[in-house]
């Protein structure tokens, strides 16, 4: 398990010594405890008080308390691959190695295309895929797959039903021109799926409710799996 820096220090205050500290002994765990809050604070060219402060910031009892508690945090790893099948009903190493392999140039431009519902997923696999350092936009502009890039596109589509005539439309286009297509679908068997190179079946409970008026899964089982996706073997 991985610890965000920036975000400890935003949610503790920390000063960028405190930081400094704590990126240390989460990358050096064992040797901390072996030379204690002297020698991580002259690691780090800092006084003892900050590592002694670091550890009050963070709730901790002290030093000692600290690194144990931060070392528990580190090697608590979930099996990500059972987590990953409460998500989907058809995922394979194969198919996350292959989406993987798409997704190794950074520069490759990346599409995103969902209706209604599936727009705010959408939304939310751009952005992240952006924070990441891909170049990927939300788009349902057929002109976009026109266009000549250095890098041939990608395009990741999400479709509760799979039949979603716009969506369908966009990627029929999609594979005319050998554009590799990445779906996100809830059912088992649908046009959308069919035609994409990598195509994910999302568990969905409700697929009779189209509307979306009941409980629904499936979007946010998207969004959970697409987190984990791209985690995996990270």
């Amino acid at each position: 398990m991985e610890i965000d820096i920036f975000k400890f220090g935003e949610k503790y205050n920390l000063t960028k010594s405190e930081e400094l500290a704590l990126n240390y002994i989460v990358n050096n765990i064992e040797k901390a405890l072996e030379i204690g809050v002297r020698g991580v604070a002259k690691e780090c060219f800092a006084s003892t008080s900050v590592v002694m402060n670091l550890s009050k910031k963070l709730g901790y009892k002290g030093f000692i308390d600290m690194v144990y508690r931060l070392e528990l945090l580190l090697n608590t790893e979930f099996d990500k691959t059972s987590l990953i099948e409460l998500y989907s009903v058809n995922f394979s190493l194969q198919k996350q190695m292959k989406f993987k392999n798409l997704l190794n140039k950074r520069k490759r431009p990346i599409f995103v295309n969902g209706v209604g519902f599936s727009n705010c997923v959408a939304r939310y696999i751009s952005d992240k895929l952006m924070i990441l350092g891909y170049f990927s936009m939300v788009s349902e502009y057929m002109q976009n797959l026109d266009r000549i890039y250095d890098e041939k596109p990608i395009l990741i589509v999400i479709s509760k039903s799979g039949e979603t005539a716009g969506v369908l439309n966009l990627c029929q286009i999609a594979k005319s021109k050998n554009i590799p297509i990445v779906s996100f679908t809830g059912t088992e068997e649908n046009s959308i799926k069919e035609i994409s190179e990598i195509g994910f079946v999302i568990k969905n409970t409700n697929q009779l409710d189209d509307r979306n008026i009941g409980k629904n899964d499936f979007f946010g089982n998207t969004i959970l799996f697409f987190e984990d996706l791209l985690t995996m073997n990270k």
